[in-house]
């Protein structure tokens, strides 16, 4: 079994569509089903709009299509007559040594994934039936204020193949260790880079692509007196989903990445040779490629140097939005907090945003305080430095 991403010569109505996964047998003929699922649920519904899903899509079915084709399994035996059901045995292969010990979520999300294949096989007629049992399941009950609107009772219908996830820990960096974070780097452009992640809650690929033009000079800005809004758009950078969002840039913060303009990028830009679009450049003078994938080993070398081994990009995000939230409710009613943090971060769903309300209760009150203004203290004190 193979697995290959198109060129621009495979098209559907006309219109072409480059790095779609495309599984090959080991009988060099196209997996016809394995595509048809992936054309109606990556391009036809229209939901999927982000071509890193083409790749978790292709990359999980040519797992399952590969083990199936390795062990003269035939997908389409879901049979009552088997000692487990074909992806029973699948999720526990994942599990084992040989399929690499992948963790419980890791697991899950490819169980998903081909349940959703086989609930559209067995529509198509391509097998009898689904193998896998649903099952009535406890889930934690939401904390926040929705909570008195959930009807589920703590239950909810879950296939059988599916595995029982520990809940996941949310980290967050307090005051001391963002200033200790921030005096680790040395690079005037990572540490701005990690200065607005912390202040902005951008994820790593917004960070990469954020564009030059939107930086101003704060001087000519009066809308507002602590922040700049900055409205991102997709046409501009990558966002997630595509959805554009506004965020509040500090004027300290945007002053400084003003100053940086000026002075530092003007210097790193000279050297590619070219103007380049995006706020960010290396040390050659070029933007950060692959959505800014060298931006997780300077977190992580930063974070190693400071002494939290496990601070990454996504942190910095969860940083953000923990301490933004408990400030604003001490001060205004939780909706009006949560709306705020879920327009800022662009999560699809307040209950996403929800999630950091559990934080609170494992963090001392005298570190969330005023952290907006703690981080302004804190890049003062970094530029002084």
């Amino acid at each position: 079994m193979d697995l290959f991403y198109s060129t621009s010569k495979f098209k559907l109505n006309g219109q072409s569509y480059t790095g779609f996964p495309i599984l090959i047998s080991e009988e060099g003929k196209v997996v016809g089903e394995a595509l048809d699922f992936c054309i109606t649920y990556l391009i036809k519904r229209g939901r999927v709009e982000s071509k890193k899903s083409w790749v978790t899509y292709g990359k999980a079915l040519y797992q399952f299509f590969g083990w199936c084709e390795a062990n003269a399994i035939d997908w389409r035996d879901v049979g009552n007559d088997r000692e487990a059901t074909i992806l029973a045995e699948f999720r526990d292969w994942n599990l084992s040594e040989e399929g690499g010990s992948l963790a419980a979520r890791t697991v899950n999300a490819r169980m998903r994934l081909l349940c959703a294949f086989y609930r559209y096989a067995a529509n198509k007629g391509w097998v009898a039936s689904v193998p896998y049992d649903m099952e009535t399941i406890t889930v934690r009950q939401p904390k926040g204020f929705l909570a008195h609107v959930d009807a589920s009772g703590g239950e909810r219908v879950s296939a059988d193949v599916m595995l029982k996830t520990p809940r996941t820990l949310i980290r967050v960096l307090t005051k001391y260790q963002s200033l200790d974070l921030l005096n680790a780097i040395k690079n005037p452009t990572h540490r701005l880079m990690v200065r607005l992640g912390l202040t902005t809650g951008l994820r790593r690929e917004e960070l990469a692509t954020f564009p030059l033009k939107y930086v101003i000079n704060p001087v000519t800005y009066t809308k507002h007196r602590s922040f700049v809004r900055v409205n991102l758009d997709p046409r501009d950078m990558v966002i997630k989903r595509n959805q554009p969002r506004g965020i509040d840039v500090p004027r300290t913060v945007m002053e400084d990445l003003w100053q940086y303009v000026i002075h530092e990028r003007h210097q790193l830009e000279s050297l590619s040779g070219q103007a380049q679009p995006t706020l960010f450049l290396t040390a050659d003078g070029l933007p950060y490629a692959n959505d800014g994938a060298a931006f997780l080993g300077i977190v992580k070398r930063a974070g190693e140097i400071a002494g939290i081994p496990y601070v990454n990009v996504h942190v910095l995000r969860h940083t953000y939005a923990t301490h933004t939230l408990y400030a604003m409710m001490k001060s205004k009613a939780q909706t009006h907090a949560l709306m705020y943090v879920r327009d800022r971060l662009g999560h699809a769903s307040v209950t996403t945003t929800e999630k950091y309300l559990h934080c609170f209760s494992e963090l001392e009150d005298a570190l969330m305080n005023d952290y907006q203004n703690e981080i302004d203290v804190i890049s003062q004190e970094v530029a002084c430095g």
